[in-house]
């Protein structure tokens, strides 16, 4: 199985670095303050903060069934024990003819996003990917009118699939389209 080596990254604006490596149980309490966090100020996140009710213990549970997956990454950047994003690669069907397929998702701090954080991520996970044996295609979702996401995920050689119009309805009533994208690794 491949794995990802921990590594420092320099962040933007304002300086400082973050570490990126693997998640383990014990960074629970530390990533569900970070969901939390991205959950209440981001409209891009597919989770309503009010959705979001994962204990500890189910952290724990969470992040030690996807260790457990020889197939599936979960990645964290952190700074002296805080978390400050976290980027997870889930294979969405357990079938056979669809096993060389993950699911890429991210999520960054508000007072970290556009610094570096998730640029960080991402290279740490196509590496994990391209090394992986099994692997062969990443794919992602992302809200159409969240630019600055579209144009990290193209600088990683992410290419569009498709635009799903109305794909994500939030409870205001407001539509908005979803972009389907993709990575042959």
């Amino acid at each position: 199985m491949a794995t990802v080596e921990p590594t420092t990254h320099p962040l933007r604006s304002g300086g400082g670095m973050c570490r990126v490596r693997h998640a383990t149980p014990d960074d629970a309490a530390a990533m569900l303050d970070a969901a939390h966090d991205a959950f209440r100020t981001s409209p891009f996140l597919l989770t309503s903060p009010d959705e979001f009710t994962m204990t500890e213990d189910q952290e724990r549970a969470f992040v030690a069934g996807i260790l457990a997956h020889p197939r599936q990454l979960l990645l964290i950047a952190e700074d002296a024990g805080r978390v400050l994003g976290m980027l997870d690669m889930r294979q969405p069907s357990t079938r056979r003819k669809a096993r060389h397929r993950v699911l890429l998702g991210m999520s960054v701090r508000e007072a970290f996003r556009g610094r570096g954080v998730g640029a960080a991520l991402m290279a740490r996970a196509i590496e994990w990917a391209r090394a992986h044996p099994e692997l062969a295609l990443v794919t992602l979702e992302v809200y159409a009118a969240n630019t600055r996401a579209i144009a990290l995920y193209e600088r990683f050689g992410f290419a569009p699939r498709g635009t799903l119009p109305g794909g994500l309805v939030h409870d205001d009533g407001s539509a908005w389209d979803q972009v389907e994208m993709y990575l042959r690794v």
